[in-house]
């Protein structure tokens, strides 16, 4: 067994929360973002009975949300009685799982003994304030942090907005479509295994208490659009999406084993961060060559692996981010995950929530407690991955109950010399073959079809119909491989 040095990191605490208040004159005094995230600091440190740690610690760190504050963590530390501790702000578009990179890299260079990596959001209190009118308290502008985090931005080309694209929605329904062709389902055998898949996943949001829908749903439930559930991009319906209308919370407790030790806390809750692994290459959708699948998932996620030691067959527990059915597909894949291998722990974003940029740090919360709850110093493994933007960047980080050696690798350079770009023509005309397609709808109705074109030449181009039998095309069968003509950014199928 590996002999554990005293500035490894261990977490030793994690904790999730959440409110939902219906009385409209409780929402002035509910929680906002802040509160929550310092309740679930709170709440982590009461789960170990460690009345001390919060007061230890010396760093926060906060990925930014749709909330307005400019230094969350530092009114976090006010409310928690850590005021001097360093704070980040991590902007959106930052990979999650960067912020417990972080904290572990500073817990190992000796420059910090406890760190607290927090987020979340209280929509749901602002949404329901907002449709009736309530009036909401406005927190003072706290100290700029000590390190705010900004991302290279997201990249996204004119002739994607042309054709119509614009939400992460439609890009995830085209990445799907490739995925599907290139593993020879037939639309509907697609369809209904998404739709079977996430049928369990509402099914484990049930069990897990700190989920925020609860109610099991059926397949057909999800798999149909209906006005409850509109298709957004097909093969998209609402049910696949996301759920960010939410108010919750998590955080995630890092110490050394020195510090851990001097606190007193029981090594029966320690687990240990074995793998963290990242890929920051920034590509256009448009731009992949694999348009259904992720060469920085596969390199970082078999990185992850290997730096921990062990193979997909050997983890426990996996919770691969949802935002889109697609993107845990994907992800399966890059890991090599056997099929019937469950994904999530928490049930998934669009049951068990996904507070805006904070989804990573809620599902390590729950995956901390799934791993405190197997025996100390086991061989229990648990792997938490993570996604920004278009399936843009990727992250992956392994836990383990075994004592392990922390280690951290960035692929992003290697990823970069394997994956160059495609070369995609803004103002393309003549004949081309389909990479991938979708209907994008509006207000529950087919808008337009758009698809994704590969060139004789290997370049690519964008195109979109609003004829309505080829919108009925699309979505009737596999047209991915099939010939178009292009003309004034408007596509037709080819004659036989």
């Amino acid at each position: 067994m590996f002999m554990i040095a005293d500035n490894s990191p261990v977490i030793v605490a994690a904790a999730a929360v959440s409110q939902k208040i219906t009385d409209l004159q409780a929402l002035p005094a509910g929680a906002d973002a802040i509160d929550l995230m310092a309740q679930a600091c709170q709440q982590a440190a009461a789960s170990i009975d460690c009345p001390s740690l919060l007061a230890a610690v010396d760093q926060i760190s906060v990925p930014q949300g749709l909330w307005p504050f400019n230094n969350p963590a530092a009114a976090i530390a006010q409310q928690i009685g850590a005021p001097a501790a360093a704070t980040l702000l991590a902007k959106i578009g930052v990979l999650q799982q960067g912020l417990i990179s972080d904290a572990c890299r500073a817990i190992e260079s000796g420059e910090k003994s406890v760190c607290v990596v927090a987020g979340g959001e209280a929509k749901y209190r602002e949404l329901i304030a907002s449709v009736n009118s309530v009036e909401l308290p406005v927190r003072d502008t706290q100290p700029e942090p000590d390190r705010v985090w900004e991302p290279e931005q997201e990249l996204w080309l004119e002739s994607e907005s042309t054709a119509g694209l614009g939400m992460p929605v439609g890009y995830y329904a085209l990445m799907d479509s490739a995925w599907r062709h290139k593993n020879t389902l037939a639309v509907d055998q697609h369809r209904d295994a998404v739709a079977d898949l996430y049928a369990g996943f509402s099914h484990i949001a049930a069990d897990n208490a700190d989920a925020w829908k609860r109610k099991p749903l059926s397949a057909e439930s999800i798999r149909d659009a209906s006005d409850e559930n509109p298709m957004l991009a097909f093969p998209y319906t609402k049910r696949h999406n996301t759920s960010w209308n939410v108010d919750q919370a998590s955080a995630v407790i890092i110490c050394s084993v020195a510090k851990a030790r001097e606190l007193g806390i029981d090594e029966a809750f320690w687990v240990y961060p074995a793998a963290s692994t990242e890929c920051n290459q920034i590509l256009a959708v448009s731009q992949r060559a694999d348009l259904g699948g992720c060469l920085g998932a596969e390199m970082a996620g078999q990185a992850a692996l290997s730096l921990a030691g062990i193979d997909a067959a050997q983890l426990d527990f996996v919770e691969l981010y949802s935002c889109f059915p697609i993107a845990m597909l994907i992800y399966a894949d890059a890991l090599g995950l056997p099929r019937d291998k469950d994904m999530t722990v928490t049930g998934a974003m669009p049951f068990a929530g996904g507070p805006l940029n904070n989804f990573v740090i809620q599902s390590t919360a729950k995956m901390i407690e799934k791993l405190q709850a197997t025996p100390a110093k086991g061989d229990a493994k648990g792997i938490v991955t993570t996604v920004s933007g278009m399936l843009t960047k990727q992250g992956f980080g392994v836990y383990s109950r075994e004592p392990v050696p922390y280690r951290f690798a960035d692929v992003t350079d290697d990823v970069i010399a394997a994956n160059p770009p495609k070369n995609v023509l803004p103002n393309y005309a003549g004949s081309a073959t389909i990479a991938a397609a979708t209907v994008l709808y509006q207000k529950n109705q087919p808008e337009r079809a758009v698809l994704i074109a590969d060139l004789a030449d290997g370049s690519r181009c964008l195109a979109f119909s609003q004829d309505a039998a080829v919108m009925q095309a699309v979505e009737a069968g596999d047209t991915v491989g099939s010939a178009v003509d292009i003309n004034d950014h408007i596509f037709a199928f080819s004659a036989a």
